[in-house]
C-alpha cells in the first residue's frame, strides 16, 4: 500500500502501534495518546492523514445543548406531579450519545478535545423547562421544570451552552440560559464563521475486520457428532437432544472469532485496493443507489462524474421497499460508486420483507448449496437465512454468506451509507475496544469487507442528514477523505438554521470513514459493459 501511495506522489510510511491491556474502560485516554503522536507527526512532517489498520480505540461522543422545542410534552410521568401539554414551548437540555465513533477527535489536531474527555462513569443532569408564553432569549421564569440525570463513561462531552436553575422569591422556577458558553472544543482559528465547528487538519480512516471475522465453530457437535460444516466445507443440518439443547443461531457457541479469516479479509482488501489503484481491476464506471423507505440517492451520485449527468438506469436506482433479494440483484449489477439508504442500527440495515425462497434459490445454485447461516427448527439447526433475514435485515449473516458463496461479481465500490448508526461499533458505549464483543458483527465493516467495499463514508448517530459536497469533491478528482472533510466546511459556513439549529448544527461530527480515505473515483476508467 505504501508503494502504491508513493506512485501517487504521497510520502507514506508504516508505523506499528501496540496497546497494553487496559484495566478499565478508558478508550478515550488511549485515543488521546494516539492523537498526541499524530499532532507531533503533523508538526514535524505536515501529516496529511492516517489509515488505521487493525483494532484502534474509538472516540465516543456525548453532546448536550439547549434545544428549544415546540411540541407535545409530558413531564414527571407516572407521578403525582405529572403535567402534559398538547403543544408547548420548552427547553430540552439532555446529554445524548451522538456518535459511537467520532474520528473528528483524531482529525482535529488543534481542538481542545483533551479538556472534554471524561473517564469514570458520571451522572449528567437533564432538564426540561416549560415556557408557555414563549422562551426568553436568556431564560426567565418557567411554568414548570423537570430535572433528572443520565450516566455515561469514557466519553468526550461536547456541552454547548449552559442552563442554570434557581428559584424566585415567590418559589417559582427561574431558568438562566447561557448559549454563548459553547464550542469549547473548537480551535480559535476556526471560530470566525457562521457555525463554529471543529475542522479536520488530517484525514482518518479505519480498516478493521476483527469484529466480523467470524466462522462456524467446528468444535461444536450435535447429538450425532456432526460439526456445522461437512467435510467439503458446506453448511449442514445439526440435530440436538431436544429444542432446549439447540445453541443460539447467532451466539458464541455456533460462531467464533477466526484469526485466519481476519488475516484473509485484510489481505483480500489490500489486494483489491492495490488492483483498483493501479488499474488492474475492472471498474464498472457507473453509480448505483438502493433506498428502502427513504429517498433515492441516485441523483446525488450522478454529480460525481460529468459522464453520469444524463444517466437514468432503473436497475441501478432501486427505491420504495426493495427486499433483500432485490439488494442481492442490485449488488450483482456492478457499479463503482454506491449509496445505501435504509433505516439502520449498528448491526445492519432494514429492507422490505420478501419471499425468502428467492434467496434460498440463489444459494442453492451456489457452490456451497446453502447460506452460511442457520435457523432453529425444533431440535435442529437448519442451514437457512430464514431467522437472520426473515425480517428484511441486511447484516453480517447475509453478507458473510454472499462472500462465502461467491455470489457477487468481482467489482469493488466506494460507498456512501446514510443509514442511522451505519458505522457505529456495537458495544462502544459500554465496552472497551479490547473487549472480545466490541464491534462484533458490525454492519459497516460487514459491508466494507463482504460487499467489496474500498471505502465507506457513514454516520454513527440517529439523524436525518448526509454529507453535502460529497459527490462534488469526487467529481473534482479528490479523495474520499476530502469528500468527508467537505461536509465540515459546508456546515461551518452555514447559518444556524441551515445547519439544523440547536441540535443539528454539529451533525458533521457524526460522520467518519471506513476503508482507505486516500482513494478517488477513477474518472478515466472505461465501463466494463
Amino acid at each position: 500500500m505504501c508503494e502504491d501511495l508513493a506512485l501517487e506522489r504521497w510520502r507514506a510510511a508504516p508505523v506499528t502501534v501496540s496497546f497494553g491491556q487496559q484495566p478499565e474502560h478508558r478508550d478515550g485516554s488511549v485515543l488521546l495518546a494516539l492523537r498526541n503522536f499524530l499532532q507531533r507527526a503533523h508538526a514535524d512532517q505536515q501529516l496529511a492523514g492516517v489509515v488505521l489498520i487493525g483494532r484502534f480505540p474509538d472516540a465516543f461522543l456525548v453532546r448536550t445543548c439547549n434545544w428549544r422545542k415546540h411540541e407535545a410534552l409530558t413531564i414527571h410521568k407516572k407521578t403525582e406531579r405529572e403535567q402534559s401539554w398538547k403543544k408547548v414551548r420548552f427547553v430540552r437540555r439532555v446529554p445524548e450519545a451522538v456518535a459511537h465513533r467520532c474520528d473528528i477527535v483524531l482529525a482535529d489536531l488543534d481542538g481542545a478535545w483533551e479538556s472534554l474527555y471524561v473517564g469514570p462513569r458520571i451522572a449528567l443532569p437533564t432538564t426540561y423547562a416549560v415556557f408557555e408564553d414563549g422562551i426568553p432569549a436568556h431564560g426567565g421564569e418557567a411554568t414548570a421544570v423537570q430535572q433528572r440525570s443520565v450516566s455515561f463513561e469514557d466519553f468526550f462531552h461536547v456541552a454547548d451552552g449552559r442552563l442554570e436553575l434557581a428559584t424566585t422569591a415567590a418559589g417559582a422556577p427561574w431558568v438562566s440560559l447561557h448559549d454563548a458558553d459553547a464550542d469549547l472544543e473548537v480551535a480559535p482559528a476556526e471560530r470566525g464563521v457562521p457555525n463554529a465547528l471543529a475542522q479536520p487538519e488530517i484525514f482518518v480512516s479505519r480498516i478493521d475486520p476483527l469484529g466480523i471475522a467470524l466462522s462456524p465453530n467446528m468444535d461444536l457437535r450435535d447429538a450425532e457428532g456432526r460439526a456445522p460444516l461437512d467435510d467439503a466445507g458446506r453448511p449442514q443440518e445439526l440435530r440436538f437432544a431436544d429444542a432446549k439443547s439447540v445453541p443460539s443461531w447467532s451466539g458464541g457457541q455456533l460462531w467464533k472469532a477466526d484469526p485466519q479469516l481476519e488475516r484473509a479479509l485484510l489481505i483480500d482488501y489490500l489486494d483489491r485496493n492495490h488492483a483498483y489503484r493501479t488499474g488492474q481491476s475492472t471498474v464498472h464506471f457507473r453509480p448505483a443507489s438502493i433506498a428502502c423507505d427513504l429517498g433515492s440517492g441516485y441523483r446525488v451520485l450522478r454529480a460525481a462524474a460529468p459522464a453520469w449527468k444524463e444517466l437514468s438506469e432503473a436497475e441501478a436506482d432501486l427505491r420504495g421497499k426493495p427486499t433483500l433479494h432485490d439488494y442481492v440483484r442490485w449488488m450483482q449489477r456492478p457499479a463503482v460508486l454506491r449509496t445505501v439508504r435504509a433505516h439502520s442500527d449498528p448491526w445492519g440495515s432494514v429492507f422490505g420483507k420478501g419471499e425468502l425462497a428467492d434467496l434460498d434459490a440463489l444459494f442453492a445454485a451456489s457452490e456451497h448449496g446453502a447460506p452460511l447461516s442457520w435457523t432453529p427448527q425444533g431440535d435442529r439447526l437448519v442451514p437457512s437465512l430464514r431467522k437472520a433475514a426473515g425480517g428484511g435485515k441486511l447484516d453480517f449473516f447475509l453478507l458473510r454468506s454472499l462472500w462465502d458463496s461467491g455470489l457477487l461479481p468481482d467489482s469493488d465500490a466506494l460507498y456512501l451509507h446514510t443509514g442511522c448508526h451505519g458505522i457505529s461499533p456495537p458495544g462502544a458505549e459500554s465496552r472497551s475496544f479490547q473487549h472480545a464483543s466490541y464491534g462484533r458483527r458490525a454492519g459497516g465493516e460487514s459491508m466494507l469487507f463482504y460487499a467489496q467495499g474500498l471505502a465507506l463514508i457513514g454516520r454513527a448517530k440517529v439523524f436525518y442528514d448526509e454529507p453535502r459536497g460529497f459527490a462534488q469533491e469526487l467529481a473534482a478528482g479528490h479523495t474520499m477523505g476530502e469528500a468527508w472533510a467537505r461536509y465540515f466546511a459546508e456546515e461551518a459556513n452555514s447559518s444556524w438554521r441551515q445547519a439544523g439549529g440547536d441540535i443539528g448544527r454539529k451533525r458533521s461530527y457524526f460522520w467518519s470513514v471506513l476503508g482507505d480515505w486516500t482513494l478517488r473515483l477513477h474518472q478515466d476508467a472505461p465501463t466494463a459493459d
